[in-house]
């Protein structure tokens, strides 16, 4: 399928540091791409490029064909960016808020209000077009700051962490948001630090460490090829430092990880736990509880946050 995102060796240097180390990706057109990664891993400063917002030290990106930093003007009528901050303006109401933005943009008037009743129906804000922005509730707010970045029609929306902050019912709603523009025909690329809504969104995840892409692929596949099993073990007195270097040499294990449920362990195919069981006796550990499940996204994440993986 058609590359609607381009990136070619991408840079981008803050002095001595380097935060983003030679990148290159494609985003297939029409699909929702989910970005994870770290604090600090790139993924603020490759938007920021892809957005206008940052010009690259070295290397190209392109948006729809067209060249992020020598055709910005261009690039900006073809992306949307919807920022973890509301971008709108709370004393004016819903419809004047997207009269505002779409003039922003030079779309004619006439144009903005047939827009305006397609967006505000696609976002379940038909109700409140007369409504002062400032009065909307927190799942209305975030809904309309992708209204704001949708009246241009764009080829490509950008969201950058939309659910922070929200209670569980807003945030599903969100998701069935972004998929109705989805289904609309607009390519999405989102930041999350949320594994679940990575795994119920996104067709394809790119994660990111260190200002590289770590791992990319559909969910499922990346799942399947972090391993066989995952186990949780909670020990007392917890002292998992102890037994993870044992642990890990081990021929069977994928990886292994100290998380704030406990400790982590990857298999890499089926195998006896007698040796591993055997490595938290040897470091005086005694086991309160172990659970086995199929390995996660939120797995992948941790194996790729702390090593490259080929």
């Amino acid at each position: 399928m058609e590359p609607i995102i381009e990136v070619r060796s991408l840079s981008k240097s803050f002095g001595d540091f380097r935060a983003l180390d030679n990148v290159s990706l494609s985003i297939e057109k029409g699909i929702i791409c989910g970005l994870l990664g770290p604090n600090g891993a790139g993924k603020s400063t490759l938007i920021k490029v892809l957005s206008c917002q940052s010009r690259p030290t070295s290397g190209r990106a392109f948006i729809s064909g067209l060249d992020v930093a020598a055709d910005r003007k261009e690039v900006l009528s073809v992306i949307g960016v919807v920022p973890q901050e509301l971008s709108f303006y709370d004393e004016l109401t819903v419809n004047e808020n997207l009269q505002y933005f779409g003039s922003l943009y030079g779309v004619p008037l006439i144009d903005i209000k047939k827009r305006s009743h397609r967006v505000l129906d696609m976002l379940a804000l038909s109700e409140k077009s007369t409504s002062r922005a400032g009065t909307l509730s927190g799942g209305m707010k975030t809904r309309l700051n992708i209204a704001c970045a949708l009246i241009h029609e764009p080829e490509v929306l950008i969201l950058d962490e939309p659910s922070v902050g929200l209670d569980p019912v807003s945030r599903t709603a969100l998701w069935d948001t972004i998929r109705e523009v989805n289904l609309r025909g607009t390519t999405i690329l989102i930041t999350t630090h949320y594994m679940q809504e990575a795994d119920i969104l996104c067709d394809r995840i790119l994660i990111m460490n260190r200002g590289k892409i770590m791992v990319e692929g559909a969910p499922d596949e990346l799942k399947h090829r972090a391993g066989f099993l995952s186990i949780l073990i909670n020990s007392t007195p917890g002292r998992y430092d102890a037994v993870k270097s044992s642990v890990e040499s081990m021929r069977h294990v994928a990886s292994c990880s100290i998380t704030d449920k406990g400790f982590r362990i990857i298999l890499r195919e089926e195998h006896s736990l007698q040796e591993i069981l055997g490595a938290f006796e040897a470091g005086s550990e005694r086991i309160k509880s172990i659970e086995s499940t199929r390995p996660s996204l939120e797995d992948v994440f941790i194996k790729a946050a702390g090593e490259a993986w080929h």
